[in-house]
């Protein structure tokens, strides 16, 4: 008579299962304890710079959650923790992530509108092929563009196509932070505070043109890079002060602002100041990596009286970053501010 053979013994399977519990355990409470952490961010700068990563957090705690659940169902351990921290996760990501992702879009142009073409691409400043960023320009005309670190050969090799640009020092000296565009601006501001070119100040520049007797602003902007957190509540303060005197007019504020649209600067910044952001999840860096992008570090802000489609991203043409591409237009029957050039 053939012996079955003996079952593997259900001891000898808990006993090599349960490093892997305690690893997949372990791991969960670390970011369960990370999530937690980040919500400080709205009081500590330095916690908030957990919140740029935080929708790669979440999904590796959820899948962490189920893993944990998983083996607690199957070897009858406390279900408690796991289920803990998927209200964990399910509180913060609501929090956080959907109202980015549910937010109301912008009133589309109507089919009788004109419409303007504008473009935000921070292009890199040790960019190998500027050749692809003259070709990208060249092929796409734009009404308007707003380029960062931009180098000076690229902004004279496309003046055929963009006659008019400003710089953030009011082309007094070179700034790569630069507006170019088709058409004759009526007045222009350079605002870079310290030494704009070492990306550790701000370095911002504002150009105003008459359209169909409306105005429109354009405010080209690059904050700080986030570490340390105090220089970029600097830019992001002295932006808003420059917002706070520009009530009521047609604006554009577009930039590579460093901040994800989860973290709670960024969060604040939105709501001091009278603009709607249009860039909602979109990705744009790094994109020169073997990844598609997984920050979404530029962001285009417009007034309420101007109607806008969805942004998208281009090409990087040998960049960091994925240029980002709205089609705009002004309310018809908008009238300029008592004090506008336009209005003159």
């Amino acid at each position: 008579m053939k012996t079955p053979a003996n079952p593997i013994d259900a001891s000898m399977l808990w006993k090599f299962s349960k490093p892997v519990q305690r690893l997949v355990g372990g791991l969960m409470f670390i970011s369960a304890g990370l999530l937690v952490l980040s919500q400080f961010g709205q009081w500590f700068d330095a916690a908030d710079m957990i919140n740029h990563l935080l929708p790669p957090l979440l999904m590796l705690s959820a899948v962490l959650v189920a893993m944990q659940l998983g083996l607690g169902i199957r070897y009858r351990k406390s279900l408690l923790p796991p289920l803990a921290v998927a209200c964990l996760v399910i509180g913060v990501a609501g929090r956080m992530v959907l109202p980015e992702v549910a937010a109301q879009r912008p009133v589309a142009p109507g089919a009788l509108d004109e419409t303007y073409l504008f473009a935000i691409f921070n292009m890199k400043q040790k960019n190998t092929t500027p050749e692809d960023v003259v070709d990208w320009l060249s092929r796409n005309l734009f009404d308007f563009a707003v380029l960062l670190e931009a180098d000076d050969a690229v902004v004279k090799a496309v003046d055929h196509a963009y006659p008019y640009s400003i710089n953030c020092l009011a082309n007094k000296r070179r700034c790569s932070t630069v507006i170019i565009s088709t058409r004759k601006p009526v007045e222009s501001t350079g605002f870079a505070t310290q030494d704009p070119q070492n990306r550790k100040s701000l370095s911002a520049v504002k150009t105003s043109y008459c359209i169909d007797e409306q105005e429109l602003t354009i405010i080209g902007a690059h904050l700080s890079r986030p570490w340390p957190p105090q220089q970029q509540n600097r830019d992001l303060k002295d932006l808003a002060g420059h917002l706070s005197r520009m009530q009521g007019r047609n604006i554009i504020v577009a930039g590579d602002f460093n901040l994800t649209p989860w973290s709670f600067r960024l969060r604040s910044f939105d709501r001091a100041v009278d603009l709607k952001r249009v860039t909602r999840s979109l990705f744009s860096w790094p994109a020169d990596r073997l990844t598609p992008p997984l920050l979404p570090l530029d962001h285009i802000f417009i007034s309420r009286s101007l109607r806008a489609a969805p942004p998208h991203t281009g090409d990087a043409s040998g960049s960091d970053h994925l240029p980002v591409i709205l089609r705009f237009s002004l309310t018809p029957g908008g009238n300029p501010a008592p004090d506008s050039p336009c209005s003159r």
